[in-house]
């Protein structure tokens, strides 16, 4: 049976496989009994007013289907809005959802954070190398982190792609691109969620597809074991790295740090990547920074300055200062060095400066000013 997550079913009171006709009967007779000029209950108003809003969906097969489909992977706190919907990773087809567990041991305490993050296979390999490198390096320094630790590298091998994560972001993208009008794409994203899906989802997905009466060409499939080999990559590096100490040097932290950033598995970028493709190179940049994409929508890369603080136009507080702002600014992250001292931020203007990571807060401080270019609606 399909989920019911706004309720549109069960306030006309039918089951989810009720017919058009079985739907039509019950709206009639429910709007009947709680129109406002004819009951004066002080909820006749909300119920008539929600019994109208499911049979505008209910009718319609269209988009009965998509509210079929979208309540197998959302709830009814963040059920989509469907005149504002857009797709993850516009253009890219053969994406999928990460959620990759981070472990930093800090002496007596330690930070556990798991972060869902959508791509395409190749960023997908060079995501979870750095995160075993990172896990691996950092991830030991506190007694709370070793079990943290252990935990995080045995789960981010078991599921190196997440399959709930993966359908909902694939779903997302079919009805983001049929509302768009592009069918050939929502079709596409439909066939890569199959695999995802349940029974009673895979249903729902194969009567959109047929729907469209579209063939789609065969999509890559994603190698999980490659995945995996890309993690285990990281402890072999590090065994060759202690091998090789024993006959020579010491190998420092930092210096395996660079060793990871001049291989082709682990890119840092000096370049700003932006959701509609274009790109920006920040050439005031001399150290190397890891890239954060800039979707201009996504609120959860905004933060906000703790105290008043100095934007320097370089990781590093010998370079020149861009510009000095008040508590509170909101700023939006797009890069972190590789020790994560150092945070790129872009400001109000568009502009691209650094300020220390320990500096920023999570979320929004004060109201965006009107035309920054920090954050879309």
């Amino acid at each position: 049976m399909s989920r019911d997550v706004l309720g549109y079913y069960r306030i006309l009171n039918v089951d989810s496989r009720a017919d058009i006709e079985q739907i039509k009967s019950n709206y009639r007779d429910l709007a009947k009994f709680w129109h406002p000029d004819r009951n004066a209950a002080p909820e006749s108003m909300e119920k008539f007013q929600k019994l109208s809003e499911a049979w505008n969906v209910l009718q319609d097969d269209d988009n009965r289907l998509i509210y079929d489909i979208l309540s197998a992977v959302y709830e009814a706190d963040n059920y989509p809005d469907l005149d504002n919907i857009r797709p993850y990773n516009d253009g890219e087809l053969d994406i999928r959802a990460l959620s990759l567990c981070k472990v930093r041991g800090q002496i007596w305490k330690s930070r556990c954070q798991t972060e869902i993050e959508v791509c395409a296979y190749r960023p997908a390999l060079a995501k979870h190398f750095k995160t075993a490198a990172a896990n691996w390096l950092l991830g030991w320094w506190s007694p709370q982190a070793l079990g943290q630790n252990v935990k995080a590298l045995l789960g981010n091998f078991r599921q190196p792609v997440s399959a709930a994560e993966s359908l909902r972001v694939l779903i997302h993208n079919t009805v983001a691109y049929f509302f768009e009008d592009k069918a050939d794409l929502a079709v596409a994203s439909a066939v890569r969620a199959l695999p995802y899906a349940d029974a009673d989802t895979a249903e729902l997905l194969q009567e959109f597809i047929r729907a469209q009466n579209l063939r789609v060409a065969k999509p890559m499939v994603w190698s999980e074991w490659r995945l995996r080999l890309v993690q285990l990559a990281v402890p072999m590096l590090l065994g060759l790295a202690a091998l090789a100490s024993l006959g020579s040097v010491y190998v420092s932290e930092g210096e395996l740090w660079q060793w990871f950033a001049g291989k082709n598995e682990i890119n840092y970028y000096q370049e700003v990547r932006f959701q509609n493709r274009n790109r920006g190179v920040d050439d005031v940049v001399v150290g190397k920074i890891l890239n954060i994409p800039v979707d201009r929508r996504d609120v959860s890369r905004l933060y906000h300055l703790k105290a008043e603080t100095e934007v320097m136009y370089g990781p590093g507080d010998g370079f020149d200062i861009l510009k000095k702002l008040p508590a509170a600014t909101t700023v939006r992250l797009t890069g972190i060095s590789p020790d994560q001292i150092w945070s790129r931020v872009m400001i109000d203007n568009g502009e691209m400066g650094f300020v220390h990571s320990d500096a920023l807060a999570a979320g929004i401080g004060k109201e965006i000013p009107y035309g920054s270019k920090i954050f879309e609606k």
